[in-house]
């Protein structure tokens, strides 16, 4: 069986690269004042979450790995000048999205889209290293005892119950069911079904007015 962490992990990403399309394709051309009311409230949503496991994985897990394994200090390094990089084409988004919410010139859409490139091509590639080179050495250093570490005093640590449900219902997004183990195997059964009773046909509806046809 697949290890639940390296799977979540990749769940977290492939929903991130999934909404910086929709994203790039929801502004290629104008929309609604509706639309685009939603659009940048989910977009900008989507930045608190990435910042949050980013966070998390600078202040908890590359620490955590090198208390073990000092000699992956270079890797560890890179990871997070990694996130740095993200982090200040994330606060362009961050900012074009806040522009965009207050006007919907075809400028703001623009230099919207024009962020969103930037975005994809800082995060796209930090993505594919993570998974190809650190995700590995990560699971191969941490035991159990170090993720519930991690997941109580990082990963979790400051979320709410309705900021976990929405997060819960962007990974299951579009998550064939081949995959959805990964989030109920971090969730409890009975938590997942209230948290999709409950923030399911919100995240549904928000999904349909932002995206629209895209």
């Amino acid at each position: 069986m697949k290890n639940p962490h390296e799977e979540l992990n990749t769940v977290i990403h492939d929903a991130l690269r999934r909404d910086l399309e929709r994203l790039e394709r929801a502004v290629s051309a104008p929309v609604s004042e509706e639309q685009r009311a939603v659009l940048c409230s989910h977009a900008t949503w989507m930045l608190d979450v990435l910042h949050h496991h980013h966070v998390g994985e600078d202040e908890g897990v590359w620490p955590l790995v090198l208390t073990k394994r000092p000699d992956l200090q270079p890797l560890m390094d890179q990871m997070e000048q990694e996130h740095e990089k993200l982090a200040e084409a994330s606060d362009g988004l961050r900012t074009a999205l806040a522009e965009y919410a207050a006007d919907g010139s075809d400028t703001r859409r623009e230099a919207v889209a024009d962020a969103v490139r930037n975005m994809q091509a800082t995060t796209l590639p930090h993505l594919e290293h993570e998974e190809r080179e650190a995700m590995p050495l990560v699971l191969d250093t941490l035991d159990q005892d170090d993720w519930k570490y991690l997941e109580k005093n990082h990963f979790r640590k400051g979320v709410s119950f309705g900021e976990a449900g929405m997060t819960a219902m962007w990974w299951l997004d579009g998550l064939g069911d081949d995959r959805r183990w990964v989030v109920s195997s971090t969730i409890p059964g009975p938590v997942l079904w209230f948290m999709g009773r409950r923030y399911g046909p919100r995240y549904r509806r928000e999904c349909q007015v932002a995206w629209g046809a895209a």
